[in-house]
């Protein structure tokens, strides 16, 4: 039925380009995202097929992906009976064309209404009188429903024609208990050519309406990747979901036909596919010369720019015919009549794609070379001069880096790692193009796109200075979390550089060859390189990553309190100025492994509200130190969304190295709410990281949460197969010092569950000595708690007391309310094996208590079956801490925990702005969160909120400044 396809070679018009990018198989194995469109369809089959007959609209833009669901969805279904039909643009005029596709498709003999359709030409279908045709499907519908449910899909309604529709119309209507699922695609169900009969039953509310949207990053992510393309990495995928808004046919062109090189420099205009291109400039040779000029200027200037710009670099006299005939062409549409500030625009990014890439060379470096001398703002015209240079140009190169290092100053860090390439493209010397190259880099991996930045290193050319080559690629390696091969470069990098001509690459190699040292578990050479790197560092000063790390590696060999007393003289958490944020989550850092856990909340929510234009790494984190800290405070459900805020920007911004902290923790607090499945994919995310070899500290905490997950299940040989390979690692700083990761006091518990006695012995002694050498009440209470019950499990009751007592001495010295209630629980279990009952029940009942208020449902039960064995039932909480509901807290009850997460955060006395940089939400969610807590809670303003949450500091002293 449809007409042939040119022939290879044949030059095609714009309606075989209209067919073609309308109809393009797509192939299975590029189908990505639409979930829960087809969980839907699945629903609405099954109730189908009970004999509840279901109605589908699936409206969405050409190209957008109807027809590609509808085919995924019946490939899912087990041999289905299906009616299938399409509608043509060149074929609506055919009478009945549609439902002779329906009707050819029966599996069983046709009424006698319809038996014409399939066997007289389609022209003389119009004899078949309308009624006949619409109770003719319907009997079909019922005929074929005896091999079980049908589905019916007609595609592309809009183009069916109106006989076929009216029919289809008439058999919807009286579908009653028949088993038929019918899904109906159109690209709006208000275009004039489907009748008012369908449409009223389509837009009806009974009716599933399936409004598709365009693909998210991370699907067209996916989809380069099953289409045989290098997976994209974030920025490039976030890149392309822009320019193409997520349509899969689209972007689909784009992979098949761009580059891989194009594709993932974003710096790179990308083009339209060229399919649509020759839609957009048939319709734009249909135009006059003074129009054509217009949109061709206007493409130069962007995708947006006011009319008389677009007039003056056009050179056309009269604009507004010109601009009106573009808008009549769909080429560019106009801001609505009465804006104060009148813009004209393209309608898609494709379109301005097709007009800008169709322009000549020559006429391109012109029209860019005059933009240039028109617009006023510093950064439009070094992106015009740019685009107008055809070589080198050291005075751009200039102009160029300079604007770069200032943005990067502020912490613009993509655009200035934009103008380094541009710079580095037309300086005029090798080594210049070089270094700004490498500046390039840095500026990349700050703002989180690591694939760019080592695409671009690997580009780097062999010519290049050694220790420059080495350094960069050292660094990115690093990143990547391939931390021998990065030491490897650095230490070669540092070796060939000469310190007294290029101090500032020594100091850059030296403060990479810090990270990589504390990331290999060496603390004390990670801090000895720190300060090599500052004693080099140029008048600019030291990166702020630098300073960070050089706190961090103190506290990992044992210095702490000499890190804190560096950053003694910060001001208030809340105004620490851009330039000192490094130093401020440094200090929240150790803060927390000394168990000043109220001064590390204040310093890291500082860290977190201002951290909004410092770079990637330091982000995530603040966001994951945070996690950690209310995790340990007991604010578990604001931790949690601190937790998966930083795993999603380690994911998103290729953060290898430090996926294994944040999906770690965001794991661990899961388990310990009994949320196997989400904390069971945190954990699959943090083994994908390179193991222990390569990074052993971020690999101790990825595997710590893998003992934490199966402790909170109750499985200590698991906890024992997962945390064993830490011995290896034993003596590393870092993974030995007791407050950061703590694995030890978890895998000696599981070594004397499973009655490993020795082996739990010989772990625990040497952790007691370290504990009691750094004086953390928190570690010395795990150690003490574990002491119990392994001294317990050894039949020696007295030591297993004097452990208890020592375990609860400790704990009661930090707000540790989880650490608390395991060693009530412990030790409510001790003395219940030993037959003191009433002592036991007191202890089981407060560990029960706090259990319940964390929401911590695994251990909660460990307490609930352990006052079962005691003969006493789990006591219910006490009014005052019951929610309306009479399940826990009155503000629990109230708000859902992102409710209460802002509005904690509010009464602390922090902006919408700084609320939703903490918790990477927009400010207009903050401000529907805070509108919905103030009704809940009957309250108009903040004062109502500290007044029902109490004061910032209410429940802990002022931190101390060392």
């Amino acid at each position: 039925m449809r007409t042939a396809r040119p022939t290879p070679g044949a030059v095609m018009t714009p309606e075989d380009v209209r067919h073609d990018l309308h109809h393009s198989p797509v192939p299975d194995d590029a189908f990505c995202g639409r979930g829960p469109e087809l969980a839907a369809l699945r629903q609405d089959f099954t109730d189908a097929s009970a004999g509840t007959p279901r109605l589908v609209l699936l409206e969405g833009p050409g190209g957008i992906g109807k027809t590609a669901l509808v085919r995924r969805f019946l490939d899912s279904l087990p041999d289905p009976c299906v009616l299938h039909a399409s509608g043509e643009e060149n074929e609506s005029a055919l009478p009945c064309g549609v439902l002779a596709q329906l009707v050819g498709q029966s599996p069983l003999p046709v009424p006698e209404t319809l038996a014409g359709l399939v066997r007289v030409p389609q022209s003389l279908h119009a004899n078949l009188p309308p009624l006949a045709a619409g109770f003719g499907l319907l009997d079909l519908l019922s005929e074929v429903q005896s091999k079980g449910p049908v589905v019916l899909v007609v595609d592309d309604a809009h183009w069916s024609d109106p006989e076929s529709l009216n029919a289809l119309t008439l058999a919807l209507r009286r579908l009653r208990h028949d088993r038929v699922l019918a899904i109906v695609a159109v690209r709006d169900p208000h275009v004039p050519e489907l009748p008012d009969g369908l449409r009223r039953l389509l837009t009806d509310p009974r009716t599933r309406r399936l409004a598709l949207d365009g693909l998210s990053p991370d699907e067209l992510a996916a989809l380069s990747d099953r289409l045989g393309v290098a997976r994209l990495p974030h920025s490039a995928s976030l890149r392309l979901h822009g320019h193409t808004h997520g349509n899969p046919l689209h972007a689909r062109a784009l992979l098949d036909q761009v580059p891989p090189d194009v594709l993932l420099d974003v710096t790179t205009p990308l083009p339209a596919p060229r399919s649509y291109a020759m839609l957009v400039l048939a319709g734009l040779a249909g135009c006059g010369a003074q129009t054509q000029r217009l949109v061709q200027a206007v493409s130069v200037l962007g995708l947006s720019c006011r009319p008389h710009a677009a007039a003056r670099l056009a050179r056309v006299a009269q604009p507004l015919p010109a601009l009106e005939r573009a808008v009549k062409a769909g080429l560019l549409r106009e801001s609505p009549a009465g804006s104060s500030a009148p813009v004209i625009a393209f309608p898609h990014p494709l379109v301005h794609a097709a007009v800008y890439q169709d322009i000549g060379p020559a006429q391109r470096a012109a029209l860019h070379t005059r933009a240039a001398a028109l617009v006023d703002d510093e950064y439009s015209k070094l992106r015009h001069r740019v685009l107008a240079a055809t070589g080198p140009d050291e005075e751009l190169a200039a102009a160029l880096a300079e604007c770069a290092r200032r943005e990067a100053a502020t912490g613009q860090w993509a655009v200035a790692g934009t103008h380094l390439r541009h710079a580095s493209r037309v300086a005029t010397s090798s080594l210049e193009r070089d270094r700004l190259a490498v500046e390039a880099v840095e500026a990349l991996l700050l703002d989180g796109r690591v694939q760019e930045a080592a695409e671009l290193a690997t580009g780097l050319p062999e010519c290049a200075a050694p220790a420059l080559r080495g350094y960069i690629r050292g660094y990115v390696a690093r990143v990547q979390g391939r931390t021998q091969a990065a030491w490897t470069l650095l230490v070669d990098a540092w070796e060939q550089c000469d310190r007294e001509r290029d101090p500032s690459l020594a100091a850059r190699a030296a403060e990479q060859l810090s990270y990589a040292a504390v990331m290999c578990g060496r603390a004390a050479v990670a801090a000895q390189w720190a300060e090599r790197a500052q004693r080099l560092s140029t008048a600019q000063g030291p990166s702020r990553m630098l300073r960070f790390n050089h706190l961090i590696a103190l506290g990992l060999s044992g210095r702490a309190k000499e890190g804190i007393a560096l950053a003694a003289d910060l001001p208030d958490p809340m105004i620490v100025p851009l330039k000192s944020i490094d130093l401020l989550l440094a200090r929240g850092e150790l803060r927390l492994w000394s168990d000043d856990l109220h001064g590390a909340r204040h310093d890291l929510l500082g860290a977190v509200a201002n951290c909004r234009t410092t770079t990637v790494p330091l982000r995530l984190l603040s966001a994951s130190a945070l996690a950690q800290t209310l995790h340990r405070l007991g604010e578990w459900d604001e931790a949690l969304i601190h937790a998966e805020s930083s795993a999603s920007i380690a994911d998103d911004a290729d953060q290898w190295w430090l996926k294994p902290v944040t999906h770690g923790v965001a794991a661990q607090l899961l388990a310990a709410r009994g949320a196997w499945d989400r904390a069971a994919e945190h954990l699959r995310t943090a083994a994908e990281v390179p193991g222990g070899d390569e990074t052993p500290l971020a690999y101790a905490y990825g595997v710590c949460a893998q003992g934490h997950f199966a402790d909170a299940r109750g499985e200590p040989h698991a906890v024992v197969e997962a945390l064993r390979p830490l011995l290896a690692f034993a003596e590393q700083d870092g993974v030995n010092e007791p407050g950061v990761v703590d694995w030890q006091p978890l895998l000696v518990d599981a070594l004397t569950k499973v009655g490993e006695f020795d082996e739990a012995e010989a772990l625990l002694g040497p952790y007691e000595e370290r504990a009691r050498a750094r004086g953390r009440h928190s570690v010395l209470a795990a150690a003490a708690r574990v002491r119990g019950n392994l001294s317990a499990a050894l039949r020696d009751t007295q030591r297993a007391q004097a452990a208890y007592a020592r375990a609860q001495d400790h704990a009661a010295q930090v707000p540790l309310p989880f650490g608390q209630a395991r060693v009530a629980l412990d030790h409510g279990s001790f003395l219940r094996r030993i037959g003191r009952r009433s002592l036991a029940i007191a202890q089981l009942q407060a560990a029960h208590t706090t259990m319940t208020r964390l929401g911590a449902l695994p251990y909660q039960a460990l307490c609930e079956r352990e006052l079962n064995a005691c003969g006493r039932a789990s006591p219910p909480r006490p009014a005052e801490e019951q929610a309306p509901d009479g399940t826990g807290d009155p503000l629990e009850g109230a708000l859902t925990p992102q409710e209460l997460a802002v509005a904690q955060l509010a009464a602390q006395g922090l902006t919408n702005r700084q609320i939703a940089t903490a918790l990477a939400l927009s400010v207009k969610t903050i401000e529907y969160h805070l509108g919905h807590t103030y009704a809940k809670l009957g309250i108009t303003s903040r004062i109502g909120l500290v007044r029902r949450l109490g004061p910032p500091e209410a429940s802990s002293p002022p931190p101390s400044a060392g």
